[in-house]
């Protein structure tokens, strides 16, 4: 039987990973659970299924993990989105962008708005664990207005 006394809060919070691949979410479902990261994952195909997930819920996520380029709603809009929502803002969820991708071009876009950074998912599954590792260590040390609730 688990003792729910002896779980960390910061183990119940989500990780929001939005990404139109498939594939993608299982390689990071089984690199979080490779890197012993126990939080429950909400994944998105698109940003309007995870806006609409952020605007509804009660939870409130560690941390939201989101490609940049997909059909749809891509990762700037919803960005852009999230950061007009003056409820979802109040929230103070972390967004970063992780892709495969990065250029100039898309990292000055990328902080033209309110993000917490741009991170590469690397080329292989070591590199993958390791990203998503410093991402969710950083972010249950970091103080931000939940901390104090």
């Amino acid at each position: 039987m688990v003792d729910f006394t002896q779980i960390d809060p910061f183990d119940r919070m989500p990780i929001v990973h939005i990404e139109n691949d498939v594939d993608d979410h299982y390689l990071v479902e089984k690199a979080l659970q490779a890197a012993s990261i126990r939080n429950p994952v909400r994944f998105f195909r698109d940003g309007q299924q995870a806006l609409l997930y952020l605007q509804t819920t009660q939870e409130v996520p560690l941390v939201i993990l989101c490609d940049v380029i997909m059909p749809g709603m891509d990762g700037f809009e919803l960005r852009d989105r999230i950061a007009a929502d003056p409820v979802l803002r109040l929230k103070a969820i972390p967004f970063v962008y992780f892709s495969t991708w990065a250029n100039k071009k898309l990292v000055e876009q990328a902080y033209e708005g309110p993000i917490q950074g741009y991170h590469l998912k690397g080329i292989s599954f070591e590199d993958l664990q390791a990203e998503l590792s410093l991402i969710v260590a950083y972010w249950r040390r970091c103080l931000h207005p939940r901390s104090f609730q």
